[in-house]
């Protein structure tokens, strides 16, 4: 009963792949929308490949600080956290969760970095006790000409 709870008050958040107007429930947010360009850095389609990247701060009730990026569409394709607590990835992964449960399980993790590359989703987190920080996202959502490297906790 007490997972069925905790999966349903978690059905109406934002996380990847939902529109970034729903960010505000992740927290309380600290920085306004904010949009920049991504470019292709190279090749004679650069200038033709710009597109719209907007990106919002919230921190959540724990303290955690998580930007939710989202492509011209809206929906967002990376998030990153940092802060005191593990932040609940199943919340902010929404419907990647499962895929990044998956991949995790048949990943080798170390104590305190995990790398994981499934499918269509990749998440890099680090974290000791009061230090966690990490970033997620969609390939398929990734806006051409943003470079989810440039990603930063």
């Amino acid at each position: 009963m007490g997972l069925t709870l905790a999966l349903s008050s978690l059905s109406a958040q934002a996380g990847l792949g939902r529109p970034l107007s729903e960010a505000a429930q992740d927290g309380n947010p600290v920085s306004q929308v904010q949009r920049v360009a991504a470019q292709a850095t190279s090749g004679p389609t650069a200038t033709r490949n710009a597109s719209a990247v907007q990106s919002q701060t919230v921190q959540t009730p724990q303290g955690v600080t998580v930007t939710e990026y989202a492509n011209a569409a809206g929906t967002v394709f990376a998030i990153t956290w940092k802060g005191s607590f593990k932040p609940n990835l199943q919340q902010l992964l929404g419907s990647y969760f499962a895929p990044y449960v998956h991949a995790a399980q048949t990943q080798t993790q170390q104590l305190n970095v995990s790398q994981v590359a499934g499918s269509d989703i990749v998440v890099h987190s680090a974290g000791r006790m009061r230090g966690f920080l990490g970033v997620a996202w969609v390939p398929s959502l990734v806006p051409a000409g943003f470079d989810p490297a440039s990603l930063q906790p």
